[in-house]
């Protein structure tokens, strides 16, 4: 069984884990990781687990048969629309279908709350994964493009045309 419990102390450390494993992941997609790079993303995972609790993120903690796989982080930008800012499952689950449950009970959440029409994501175009899931799962509307101008060096290689237009991710 899948469920999601509002995060609390008790799952700090492995919390703080996965969000480092869950940042680098996202770092790899373009470049190689450090060890030095990994020991910082940890240090700064204190931060950002900090940041995720304040304002309007909802941290929750994935379990599965009551036993922490992972995190979903949503946030309510506006009066209509929620967002699911972030997702990890721990790599040796992946596969299971906890994400698409968990995904599930995110959208159970939103319906719940008065006035929400709509549940958003982004999903970087590399994590060919992600973006099949998130597909599969009915997130199929086009709402917003992020676009990205590098101010070093561009590792992003992977070409793209869109509406005429030629992209890189």
């Amino acid at each position: 069984m899948i469920r999601l419990l509002k995060y609390s102390e008790d799952f700090e450390a492995e919390t703080l884990c996965r969000i480092a494993e869950f940042f680098g992941f996202h770092q790899a997609l373009v470049k190689e990781i450090t060890e030095e790079a990994k020991t910082k993303a940890l240090s700064e995972a204190a931060d950002t687990l900090q940041d995720w609790q304040h304002g309007d993120n909802e941290l929750y903690v994935i379990l599965q048969n009551d036993v922490s796989v992972g995190f979903l982080r949503m946030n309510y930008r506006g009066p209509i629309v929620a967002w699911i800012e972030d997702i990890f499952v721990d790599e040796d689950r992946r596969g299971q279908g906890i994400a698409t449950k968990a995904i599930s009970a995110a959208e159970d959440i939103v319906r719940g709350k008065i006035g929400y029409e709509a549940l958003c994501l982004d999903v970087v175009p590399r994590n060919a994964a992600a973006l099949k899931l998130y597909h599969k799962l009915g997130f199929t509307d086009l709402s917003m493009i992020t676009l990205r101008k590098e101010l070093k060096e561009s590792k992003r290689d992977c070409p793209l045309e869109l509406l005429g237009l030629k992209f890189k991710y």
